[in-house]
């Protein structure tokens, strides 16, 4: 059985590495996340760090003229 994931967690929005005390800063599994009590649920869902869905991948920008020097 594959477990899910329930929470992403996105260090870029969490600078400052702060934490909800008894939360791990990493994704978190759909079994952990429904061992937490309701009221951490609900702090998880608004400390802005952790989403419920998969953040985009982050592509590389090639600026305009990087690829080919023109002569």
């Amino acid at each position: 059985m594959s477990e899910t994931i329930a929470r992403y967690y996105d260090e870029t929005k969490n600078p400052d590495t702060l934490y909800l005390d008894g939360v791990p800063l990493r994704d978190l599994m759909s079994d952990e996340f429904d061992a937490l009590p309701a009221w951490l649920q609900a702090s998880v869902d608004a400390c802005g760090f952790y989403r419920k869905t998969k953040p985009p991948s982050i592509q590389p920008t090639v600026k305009k003229g990087d690829a080919h020097a023109s002569s």
